[in-house]
């Protein structure tokens, strides 16, 4: 897989260790040449927008899936009528 965090350089994916398959961020910042406190602004500002996508997903799942819900009782309902209707 090809780094999926990268968005600057020194920010990279890297496996698990013991060969596990989640995926670790591994920051590296070049003390010469980075601004520690920019950089990890910056990162807090990507975790923010990240928690609230998460949650806008969140939502609209639980939305769809009550919008579902609703859906298949009202598909449902009649079958159970007409089932229950004496031949």
């Amino acid at each position: 897989m090809a780094a999926p965090y990268r968005s600057r350089e020194g920010l990279s994916t890297r496996p698990g260790a013991y060969g596990g398959s989640s995926d670790e961020i591994q920051l590296r910042i070049d003390p010469m040449h980075g601004d520690f406190d920019e950089e990890v602004s910056g990162l807090r500002k990507q975790v923010r927008k990240l928690r609230d996508v998460a949650q806008e997903i969140e939502t609209e799942a639980k939305f769809q899936n009550d919008f579902l819900n609703q859906l298949m009782e009202k598909v449902l309902m009649p079958t159970a009528l007409r089932n229950e209707l004496p031949d």
